[in-house]
């Protein structure tokens, strides 16, 4: 039987991220949390929809609302 590889959620958050990416025309907001929560591997490969809105998550939230619409 094949040996499974372990990997941390959010590695695979990040890594699922980066993969859609791709396939889609995402945006990615983040409240300085990018090492954290694996979002650097997104804007890496994406830095013009990469956001980082600093530790201010309300405005994240204003931020989101206003690209939805």
């Amino acid at each position: 039987m094949a040996e499974v590889k372990k990997i941390a959620t959010r590695q695979s958050y990040g890594d699922a991220l980066a993969s859609l990416g791709e396939e889609f025309p995402i945006i990615v907001l983040d409240a300085d949390l990018s090492k954290s929560t694996k979002t650097h591997v997104f804007k890496k490969k994406f830095p013009d929809r990469f956001f980082n809105m600093g530790i201010a998550e309300a405005n994240m939230m204003s931020t989101a609302a206003g690209l939805a619409t």
